[in-house]
Order: C-alpha cells, then structure tokens, then sequence
C-alpha cells in the first residue's frame, strides 16, 4: 500500500493500521497518512465553502457544508441500483434538500410533518438502501441541518443556485466513481419491496416516522435549535440491526463534556483565538474514529455559531436540554415502534 493508497482509509482503519504495525517505517508511513489526510480534508473545507459562500453569501453557509459533506460520501457510496435511476433521484433529493425545510419551516407545525415525512421518506427510500454504508445519516444530517437554518426571498433563490451548483458538482462526481458499476437491482424493484415486514422496511419506516415526529416535537415544545433535537433522535434511530441506547448514551455524554468544555475554552481564550476555534476543533475531529470523540468535537462548531445569537450560557444550555429531548423521544419512539409493528406482524401472520 503506498502512501496516497494509505490517505484514503477511514480513520478508523487507519489508526488500525498504525496499532499492528510490524515496523517503525511502516507505522510513521500510516501516521504521517493520518495527518496529511487531515490537514488536506480541513484545509479543501475551508476554501470549498468559503468560495461557495463568496458566490452565494454567508446565510447560505450550511448549504455549502451540505454539498462538502455530500461530495465526500459520494466518492465512495452510491445508492445500490442503475446508474441511470441513481441520477434522477440525486436530481430529487437535491431538490428536496433546497426547498422542504423551508417549506416545512413556514406552516403550521402539523403541515410540516408531513413535509418532512414525504420528504424524509423518498431521501431514505431511494438513498439509503444500504443502512450500514452510513448514508442515511449523511443526507438526513443534510435534511435537519438545512431545517435549522431556513431560507426565503432573494437567499432562497440563491440557495436554489448554489444547491444546482452542488448538484453538477456531486452528480459528477457520482457518476464519475460508480458508472462502471455492475447492479442487480432496479429501483423499481426496491420500492416494490418495501415493506414493514422486512428488517430493511422496518428500519427505514422507523427513521422516516421517527425522525418526522421527533422533529415535531421540537416544534411543539417550541425549543429553539430544533434541528438539534432531530439530529439526536436521528443518531438514536438510525443504528440499524441493534438497540439505540448505547448510542443514545455515548451522544449525550459527549454532548454534555463538549458543551461544558466548550464553555471554559470559550471564556479563557481571546477574542482572536475563539476565531479559529472551529478550525483547530476540526482537526482533532478528523483525527477520531470512536463516535463520543467526534459528538464532543461536534459542539465545539455547533456552539462557536450558536453563541453568538443566543450567548455562552443560554447556547450550553440549550444544546444540552434539546440533545436529552432528542434522545429521550428517539429511545421511547424506538421501543414503541417496534413494539407496535411486531404486534401488527404477528396478528398478519395468525
């Protein structure tokens, strides 16, 4: 394996790499990978979205992290059938991307709902047909994180602009990575076999229910930051094949340590240090592969924003109380769910 070859591992894999290493050479080559990974990885997000925000503004700066988030992944994961289909359907939930949250942040809450349940449930049907390959988590982070910073007027336009523009970008790229690609399926076929008796259905129903009615709530109780509330119940609900409380714990005590960390970091640096605080916490984040790392991380980027609108202690503490509210309804819908649908399968089966 050469050096590039060792740069495109998963971090994971990587430091893997560097712990069963048989010699010194060998483990300073993986090392080295793992920085330069990173510093590149940080450095290509800093001038990706600040050029795109140059073009398109400062308000639409979440959905130039969107198009970088998504650009990666799709180098490496496609959506499981032809090529052709995959296309279309990247066009739709580009599009869906750029208008739902809006939309669903302009009605009544109940009308939302079903704005981001039809939504919510063509992105997982039709993009996320492998659970483990982890894009689910990628385009519905995507869908609550553009949620939480809504758009209208002359920005819209202007966020519909930059998301075309992402769009080329990615679908390039998609189409690039994966035309060689021999499939077994059709997407017909896999909207055909959904079905709720099925371990794929079962999960799929639950994220898209889920994550509509978690970010309901929110709404209800009228929290502010509710796309934190959606993101935590999306962590919860989206493990697939295993129970979400482990994960739900290791989130909220990251949450809870990157939230009080961060307000004593905040308070002992200079004005000019907190600045690159969401550079230097970048770093360390891709240098992470255990998830309560990369949760405690995560708040330092989450809260440099939300600090300046709602100051230090009001941001800490809102991120904390909406992290417990998303969790606590991601586990109680959980066993809920799959409590009801077992029963509903049963009484078909008898």
């Amino acid at each position: 394996m050469n050096f590039y070859q060792a740069m495109q591992l998963d971090v994971s894999v990587c430091k893997e790499k560097i712990r069963t290493a048989e010699t010194g050479a060998e483990k300073r080559k993986f090392v080295a990978a793992l920085i330069a990974r990173d510093v590149l990885c940080v450095l290509f997000a800093i001038l990706f979205i600040s050029a795109l925000n140059l073009l398109f503004g400062d308000e639409n700066s979440s959905a130039a992290v969107v198009i970088f988030c998504i650009l990666l992944m799709v180098r490496f994961v496609d959506f499981g059938y032809g090529i052709r289909a995959s296309l279309v359907n990247f066009f739709i939930v580009f599009a869906l991307l750029t208008f739902s949250p809006c939309i669903a942040q302009s009605v009544d809450p109940a009308i939302g709902f079903f704005v981001n349940l039809l939504s919510i449930g063509f992105i997982v049907i039709s993009a996320c047909h492998e659970p483990l390959y982890g894009s689910a988590g990628l385009y519905l982070f995507a869908y609550v994180f553009l949620y939480g910073n809504p758009v209208e007027g002359r920005l819209l336009v202007l966020r519909a602009l930059e998301m075309l523009l992402g769009l080329l970008i990615c679908g390039a790229v998609f189409y690039i990575n994966h035309r060689k690609k021999q499939y077994e399926k059709r997407f017909s076929q896999i909207v055909k076999e959904f079905s709720l008796s099925t371990s794929l259905g079962k999960w799929q129903f639950q994220v898209i229910l889920g994550l509509s009615l978690g970010i309901l709530v929110g709404e209800l109780l009228q929290v502010d930051r509710v796309m934190w509330v959606g993101c935590a119940c999306l962590t919860v609900l989206t493990q697939y094949g295993e129970r979400p409380n482990k994960r739900a714990f290791q989130r909220l005590g990251g949450v809870v340590a990157g939230s009080l960390l961060f307000g004593i970091v905040y308070q002992v640096l200079s004005p000019a240090a907190k600045s690159s605080l969401g550079i230097y916490s970048g770093l360390l984040l891709g240098l992470c592969a255990a998830y309560h790392w990369k949760t405690l991380l995560n708040c330092f980027g989450a809260l440099l924003m939300a600090t300046g609108i709602f100051g230090l202690k009001s941001a800490v503490i809102l991120r904390i109380v909406n992290n417990i509210i998303g969790c606590c309804f991601g586990i109680f819908f959980y066993y809920a769910y799959n409590f009801a649908v077992d029963r509903c399968c049963q009484a078909v089966r008898s």
